[in-house]
């Protein structure tokens, strides 16, 4: 009964113990558990902490100058500061010797990846710092007041589109009025086109018998004769010659292959024409006598290419006599009383010949030639899709040339400016220097930054002209629409337009010219808008024919004199004005955003290199990033040997996982 009893109370024992291990392997378990998320929360500040102190190290002249957060992704990796920087949270020198480290942890992996550069995604970071810098620092009612400036342009697309459908239409009505001009010329040797009336070198007519005499080549008028009878050759002079002199022979030659070019055109406008030939009052059978005499030039060359005997010579008389110069007759009747005038677009190329910058520029005024040698560097880096450049990038000498407009083109993107608009010109008015106003501090690389913002090219001279262009022709759609909504203007244009060709007879071609003439005094009204802007001025951003300071007779004497001296009557400031640089506001409005900043991001990084950081390089600047970090913690009650039986395990350390996401703005 006694060892029954002592075995009894031996069990008891060894089962209290058992329950006692147990219940301290569970509440080790428990508070190693415990342990464990509080080391979660641990990594993920410690790895927060080294990222933060990471990102204070974003470029400092980046921020002073243009307020911009950025880090260069250069020198030291990122996990390897991200490293050092937690090393020191991990392990502190204040630890004191010989007590226990609750956390006992160590950062044994540390990775970054989805680096966002600033010119990636067409400068998307950039782009989103810009926004939220100026929503802190713009005014609202300033944005508002912009925005209330641009309303009145809602339409100007429209109107552009509108001018230069008219000339399009006018241009293809006036195509025949001006093949018969050009017929003239070929046959005849009469230029009008012009207004005034010239002589050509070369023409159908050209040669002749006997007397010279304006009945005999069909030209009765004697403001055509005059203009073509020094260019008449006779024919007794080279048949005299030609057999004994090789020079004069060749002479000859090319003289008559010369003709032979202007019958073969002259011919295939008159089969164009057809027998809308009449219609004009041209007389004779143009077709019939131009194919003649285009033979008989032909066989004349032939002729030429053989030894001229006595024989040969003959039969070359012969021929020409057959040669045809009073069969074909132009009415040139009028031409005194309504044509010869002239032409004010000839005025005007001749004005615009040495550049528009000397027009609307003072006299003296300096003008940068600062020049860069790696123009739109971070564009042709990051752009792959490059839009389609204008294939005419000067449309106001193709207008004077060309009599073609495409004023659509200009104002392409441009109807009402939106917020970000405002707060981007805002940024740019703050930050960047023009050739109106300087911003900003030390030394530019170029001097006229908004300019090369919107133009891109490789000096201050070239963007600051390419500017002038664009203002000109953005200003002359305003203009224009102010002058067709005039009876008068148009009436006056009308008047000049059959000074000019009015003796033709040709009402479409008078309409054209008259629109033509419209263009161009909205382009001089233009010259003297842009002279008003650099100089300071602001203007309406609508325009009614009051409004017009030009008159139709003063587009004869374009000139840079003239110019100041009708900006001098320009107040500077009027109800709803606009500046210049809210004039070129409006133009980047039709210019791609990524590619504004891209040329923003060259003119940043040629400033801090001129004057903070000589290799600064913007390309290897980040906003965002992420950060994987991997700790590893050592277990402290899952090392006593008793628990690591009782759970059958050797557990010596457990790991945490841990991703950050750094950036320094929201989108």
């Amino acid at each position: 009964m006694m060892g029954d009893r002592k075995r009894t109370d031996g069990s008891i024992t060894v089962f209290l113990s058992l329950t006692m291990l147990i219940i301290i392997a569970l509440l080790g378990t428990m508070t190693e558990v415990a342990r464990g998320k509080a080391c979660r929360v641990y990594s993920r500040r410690t790895l927060r902490t080294a990222v933060d102190s990471l990102m204070t190290e974003y470029s400092r002249p980046l921020y002073d100058r243009y307020h911009l957060f950025f880090i260069e992704n250069g020198g030291k990796a990122f996990p390897q500061s991200i490293a050092g920087y937690a090393a020191k949270t991990l392990n502190p020198d204040t630890l004191a010797s010989g007590k226990m480290d609750f956390y006992d942890g160590v950062l044994t992996d540390v990775t970054v990846e989805k680096e966002r550069y600033a010119g990636e995604n067409g400068a998307a970071a950039l782009q989103e710092q810009i926004m939220s810098y100026m929503k802190r620092t713009l005014a609202v009612d300033a944005v508002q007041k912009l925005l209330g400036k641009t309303k009145a342009l809602e339409q100007l697309d429209k109107a552009a589109e509108g001018i230069d459908q008219k000339v399009r239409e006018e241009k293809e009505a006036a195509q025949e009025s001006q093949s018969i001009l050009k017929l003239m010329q070929l046959v005849d040797g009469v230029d009008c086109s012009g207004g005034s009336v010239k002589g050509q070198q070369t023409f159908v007519k050209m040669f002749f018998h006997g007397k010279k005499q304006p009945e005999r080549f069909g030209i009765t008028e004697s403001t055509a004769w005059d203009a073509v009878k020094g260019n008449i050759v006779e024919l007794q002079v080279y048949f005299s010659r030609i057999s004994k002199s090789v020079k004069i022979r060749q002479q000859f030659a090319k003289l008559v292959c010369d003709v032979e070019e202007k019958a073969r055109e002259a011919l295939k406008i008159a089969e164009e024409i057809g027998p809308q030939l009449h219609s004009y009052n041209i007389s004779g059978d143009v077709i019939a006598v131009l194919r003649s005499n285009l033979s008989i030039l032909v066989q004349t060359q032939e002729y030429l290419k053989q030894p001229l005997t006595d024989e040969n010579m003959s039969a070359l008389k012969q021929l020409w006599k057959k040669y045809n110069t009073s069969g074909i007759v132009f009415d040139y009747a009028g031409i005194n009383e309504r044509g010869g005038a002239d032409n004010p677009i000839n005025s005007f190329s001749n004005a615009i010949a040495g550049g528009l910058s000397k027009l609307v520029c003072r006299q003296g005024e300096k003008i940068s030639k600062k020049l860069v040698k790696n123009p739109d560097r971070y564009r042709n880096l990051y752009d792959k899709i490059r839009e389609d450049t204008n294939a005419d990038t000067d449309q106001i000498r193709s207008f004077v040339k060309k009599q073609e407009v495409s004023f659509g083109q200009t104002t392409k993107g441009i109807t009402r400016a939106l917020a970000s608009d405002a707060l981007m010109c805002g940024y740019m008015k703050k930050n960047f220097s023009s050739v109106v106003q300087f911003a900003g501090t030390g030394e530019k690389r170029l001097d006229y930054e908004w300019e090369y913002i919107l133009c891109g090219g490789k000096g201050d001279e070239q963007n600051l002209n390419e500017v002038i262009k664009r203002l000109v022709l953005f200003r002359s759609v305003i203009n224009i629409t102010a002058l067709l909504s005039s009876a008068s203007k148009r009436n006056t244009a009308y008047t000049a337009a059959l000074g000019v060709v009015g003796f033709t007879g040709m009402e479409p071609l008078v309409r054209f010219t008259q629109t033509l003439f419209l263009i161009l005094w909205g382009m001089v009204e233009a010259l003297v808008d842009v002279a008003a802007l650099l100089q300071g001025k602001e203007l309406s951003a609508i325009k009614t024919s009051k409004d017009i300071v030009v008159k139709f007779s003063e587009l004869y004497k374009v000139s840079n004199q003239y110019i100041m001296e009708k900006v001098s009557g320009i107040p500077r400031t009027v109800a709803q004005s606009l500046g210049y640089s809210e004039h070129l506001m409006l133009l980047m409005m039709g210019t791609n955003t990524n590619k504004k900043c891209y040329r923003m991001m060259d003119l940043m990084e040629w400033n801090i290199r001129d004057n903070d950081v000589p290799k600064f390089n913007f390309g290897i600047c980040v906003d965002s990033f992420v950060v994987n970090g991997n700790f590893s913690f050592a277990t402290k009650l899952f090392q006593l040997p008793f628990v690591q039986s009782i759970v059958n395990r050797n557990a010596g350390y457990f790991q945490q996982d841990v991703v950050i996401e750094a950036q320094y703005t929201g989108p």
